[in-house]
């Protein structure tokens, strides 16, 4: 494995900011939705209720950074990636690994934590994790290297973990995107300095190969973010140089398709969403400070373009952003706020169309 430092690395400080990733607004077997945030030492954990929400619950986790990734299969189980502090190297830099927490039922205590170790002998940050959960249950944990690829370790059937495998690449930004296709296998975007490249697996559990290589530049902090479609292929979608959202689906877009203007320079979060009986892909992306932007189009109909509806929030600054269907109830839409509190939007359903309420924090 590559021990050299990431060319591409903040400064190790910031490593103590709050991220959240992944689908950090999960909704269970039971239909009930949970909301997990990062907190130093722990995961802060809200419940939905008949009457509102409870929580939030306070999960310790020793030594656990403010650094989070949840990933949730098609069995419900709700799995948590985070990075935890061990100590100090020689010069004085921190050391990390990886850990694995599952939740099998809303409200119901972690299983875990678990170390997945690092993949490099010098363990420290190069960047944050992203996770996905194959068809049959496997979690896939994926990290950019100290040489600037990435490298990933995967879960088997039966419990335990398999070793860290590198699949090599070079320049690697710090966004990754990951999502599981309608055959239950799970597909890797990397950026790189001038191409993305997509990795894919033969059957679920199978080691990560590089399928096909985009060459493309997305902007570095951008949108980056993947979202399976009805017809079970996987779309990425990211910001070109231009502030433009490009599509790119491998087998049904073998090219990228301009689909509208970002809203802003950050994250994107994706959702399915049945609106006047078409099946929609719904975007969300923070626009100005303080403002959530929201766009829907009928899923692989990238022609039809979309556009932005923005909405005020409490918040300001950074807002980690998920968006969920919510089985029947409409789309719920959730922010953290700097000061870590959830604030949440959801869907006017009997308005028809897709028009969402205003933001308010959970009670």
């Amino acid at each position: 494995m590559p021990t050299e430092r990431a060319t591409t690395l903040r400064d190790r400080d910031q490593a103590d900011e709050r991220r959240l990733s992944g689908e950090w607004l999960t909704r269970g077997k039971d239909g009930v939705l949970t909301a997990y945030a990062p907190a130093d030492g722990a995961v802060l954990r809200w419940t939905e209720t008949p009457s509102g929400w409870s929580g939030p619950d306070r999960l310790d986790a020793p030594g656990l950074m403010p650094v989070l990734t949840v990933a949730q299969g098609a069995d419900g189980y709700a799995h948590l990636i985070g990075l935890r502090r061990t100590g100090t190297d020689a010069e004085g830099e921190r050391e990390l690994e990886l850990v694995h927490a599952v939740q099998f039922q809303t409200g119901r205590p972690l299983l875990g934590w678990h170390a997945l170790g690092h993949p490099n002998k010098v363990r420290r940050w190069t960047g944050d994790p992203v996770a996905a959960v194959d068809g049959e249950g496997r979690v896939c944990v994926f990290l950019r290297n100290g040489g600037n690829g990435v490298s990933c370790r995967v879960q088997g059937v039966r419990g335990g973990w398999g070793g860290w495998q590198d699949l090599g690449g070079r320049g690697t930004g710090e966004a990754l995107a990951v999502a599981t296709d309608g055959e239950g296998l799970v597909e890797l975007f990397v950026p790189g300095r001038n191409q993305i490249t997509r990795y894919t697996q033969e059957k679920p559990g199978a080691a990560f190969a590089p399928a096909e290589r985009l060459d493309v530049q997305a902007a570095p902090g951008g949108a980056f973010s993947a979202i399976t479609t009805v017809s079970g292929t996987v779309s990425l979608f990211y910001t070109d140089g231009d502030g433009v959202i490009q599509v790119w689906a491998p087998g049904r877009l073998p090219e990228p398709r301009p689909l509208m203007d970002a809203a802003g320079p950050g994250p994107l979060a994706l959702s399915r969403l049945v609106i006047d009986d078409h099946d929609c892909t719904v975007l969300a992306q923070e626009a100005d400070e303080g403002q959530v932007a929201f766009a829907a189009y009928p899923t692989e109909d990238e022609s039809a373009g979309g556009w932005w509806t923005r909405t005020a929030t409490t918040g300001s600054g950074h807002l980690p952003l998920a968006v969920r269907e919510h089985g029947g109830h409409g789309l719920v839409a959730m922010a953290l706020t700097r000061d870590g509190s959830p604030i949440v939007s959801r869907q006017k359903t009997e308005a028809g169309g897709f028009a969402l309420g205003s933001w308010k924090p959970l009670r």
